[in-house]
């Protein structure tokens, strides 16, 4: 059971921080940006077979908000990873260069762009999700706990503007631009930090999803 977990932990930690670096190595770095993305198409196969009994459960039990959010981001991150492998399969120069040309480049340009984003954020939103923090920690544990995060927050949220995300998302721009002056370890920790800043901003979300929820109960009973 313990090796089944860690086998979990695991993939879950190479994928996050293979999606890091396919965003930080897009135009800069188009070989390793190709086999980065095919690397983490192959570990979302992995994760979602590791994590198949909860994917069959969707249908069944009851929702609460929690729940529901959970389900949302799921259908928004799936939804997005299909439309990257197909844009991907039109667009490959190298991963899947051994298929024939096909045509609709303009199309993919367009959805690769704004499903990568997208899947960018829903990916360490599902995280946040589902991301459980040890209860019982010492109060110096706890107050370097809240200070870490409070830096990787801020620095997120800087990384976040200076890489102007927003216009990403909403689909204002039709031409990515890269900043080639950038070294490539600050374009990963640029990232990195948005992805961690998503994760926490969505981990205090379950948390008060959670005591909502608990609030609830005890009002019932």
């Amino acid at each position: 059971m313990k090796r089944r977990q860690s086998m979990k932990i695991a993939v879950d930690i190479t994928m996050s921080l293979a999606l890091v670096a396919v965003m930080a190595t897009a135009l800069v770095q188009e070989v390793p940006h190709e086999w980065l993305g095919a690397a983490l198409f192959v570990l979302m196969v992995v994760h979602m077979v590791q994590n198949h009994r909860w994917l069959g459960s969707i249908l069944r039990g009851r929702y609460n908000l929690l729940r529901t959010l959970q389900v949302i981001a799921l259908v928004g991150l799936v939804a997005c990873f299909v439309g990257q492998v197909a844009s991907s399969v039109v667009l490959s120069k190298y991963a899947f260069g051994f298929l024939p040309a096909l045509p609709g480049a303009g199309w993919a340009r367009r959805v690769h762009m704004v499903c990568s984003y997208w899947m960018f954020v829903l990916a360490f939103a599902h995280v946040g999700l589902h991301a459980r923090i040890p209860r019982k920690m010492a109060p110096v544990q706890l107050w370097a706990l809240r200070i870490v995060t409070a830096i990787i927050a801020c620095y997120g949220i800087y990384s976040f503007v200076k890489l102007g995300m927003l216009p990403y998302l909403i689909g204002q721009v039709q031409f990515a631009a890269a900043d080639y002056s950038a070294p490539l370890a600050l374009s990963f920790a640029r990232y990195a930090s948005i992805g961690a800043l998503v994760a926490i901003v969505f981990h205090f979300i379950r948390e008060a999803l959670l005591a909502f929820v608990r609030q609830g109960r005890g009002t019932q009973e």
